[in-house]
């Protein structure tokens, strides 16, 4: 009896899974620029902005939320900023070059994600961008 209510688990938990990440791939298809993509804890959004004013825009937000840097890594068409916000929590977001003057931002807090701190700094981003 208790290997079958471990065998229902399993296969509940499978289910269950499945179908969120098929929910969160549909959600993910046909997002344009503006529009925010929360896939796996990390909060990616396009911008309309060359690649070095995204970098720019990025790091100017992080000093204006007081979110201290640790560790920047721009190679020109792809960087990694990571830094630490107040409460200790890790933030890291990574800034793609899409080309045609198109830049993704990807951030991530913590270890699992936190969907509104991604969005604040999504928000400051594009403030600074004037979008």
């Amino acid at each position: 009896m208790n290997r079958v209510r471990r065998l229902l688990a399993l296969l509940s938990m499978v289910f269950f899974l499945s179908g969120c990440a098929a929910v969160l791939l549909g959600v993910g298809a046909g997002v344009g620029i503006g529009t925010y993509k929360f896939i796996e804890g990390n909060l990616i959004r396009d911008y309309p902005l060359t690649y070095a004013r995204a970098w720019d825009a990025t790091n100017a937000a992080l000093e204006n939320l007081r979110i201290s840097i640790t560790d920047s890594i721009n190679e020109g068409a792809e960087g990694k900023i990571e830094s630490v916000r107040k409460d200790g929590k890790k933030v890291t977001i990574v800034i793609k070059d899409k080309g045609q003057g198109v830049s993704s931002i990807e951030i991530r807090i913590g270890t699992f994600g936190d969907e509104q701190g991604s969005v604040k700094i999504h928000d400051e981003i594009a403030s600074i961008s004037g979008i």
